[in-house]
């Protein structure tokens, strides 16, 4: 994938309830916009794996019509303590229910978290990696791809923490450089090279200290020259709104769409 592929819109994708939990009206909404690949996350009835069999119906009709792409799925798994072992054990459980989804909407990644964090200043936790290598594993038999997001409120919050933990256990990421700038880091550029061979997905929204989560554009760092050394590299993967401005999803969609094809179409 090269640089001059992004001048199409076909690397942009959107969790889809950042635009509604309803995906009849998410759909609606982005086929004005020519959006057609979306992260699925959350629906009305609740978060995956546990939609209705209406739910499903939808995707896959408004797949087979419209030509959706799903890039990835996105259950929220191990954001709790690693020390509670029946919600790890339930978890790696409902993984098989992840799988079945992926295979039914053919999806090609799965992504999770890496742990509640209990301390700002405390080591990983050795703990932590073995039910993320048993995902891992349970993935690949499946011929899926497990993704490790960075998360304020997880052990891999900061893209130095995401790089040690997926050194650790050879997972590639899903990279959220909003939420490391959420956790207090700073200085992206420093890691940018060490993620860029193992990133497959990027989240996109920007942070700033005195509004929380902003666009693309107008948070407290220049998201835009991030965005630009993935392109300039051949990053290969989706470029993602996740924009979490929840009192007005559709004006924040549109407001980050301009934003990203702004940064796009300049090459």
């Amino acid at each position: 994938m090269y640089k001059s592929d992004f001048l199409r819109a076909d690397r942009i994708s959107i969790v889809s309830d950042e635009i509604s939990e309803d995906f009849i009206d998410a759909s609606l909404f982005a086929n004005n916009f020519d959006i057609k690949n979306f992260e699925i996350r959350k629906f009305t009835e609740g978060r995956i794996p546990d939609i209705s069999a209406s739910t499903l119906r939808e995707l896959l009709d408004k797949k087979n019509h419209f030509n959706y792409t799903y890039t990835l799925i996105s259950p929220g798994f191990f954001k709790h303590c690693v020390s509670d072992y029946n919600n790890t054990n339930h978890q790696i459980k409902k993984i098989h229910d992840c799988i079945d989804l992926a295979k039914i909407l053919e999806v090609k990644f799965i992504s999770v978290f890496t742990f509640k964090r209990n301390s700002r200043v405390s080591k990983i936790p050795e703990e932590i990696y073995a039910p993320l290598c048993k995902l891992k594993d349970l993935c690949e038999s499946n011929s899926l791809t497990l993704l490790l997001e960075n998360s304020p409120n997880c052990w891999a919050d900061t893209a130095e923490n995401l790089l040690s933990v997926a050194n650790q256990t050879g997972i590639d990421v899903n990279w959220d450089p909003g939420n490391s700038l959420a956790s207090g880091h700073r200085n992206h550029q420093l890691h940018l090279v060490h993620l860029l061979p193992i990133t497959k997905n990027i989240h996109l929204k920007n942070w700033a200290p005195d509004v929380g989560y902003c666009s693309i554009l107008s948070g407290a760092y220049d998201l835009a020259s991030e965005i630009n050394y993935f392109l300039d590299n051949q990053y290969p993967g989706y470029l993602c709104i996740e924009h979490h401005q929840w009192n007005n999803r559709k004006e924040s969609t549109i407001e980050n769409l301009n934003e990203l094809k702004s940064i796009i179409n300049k090459f």
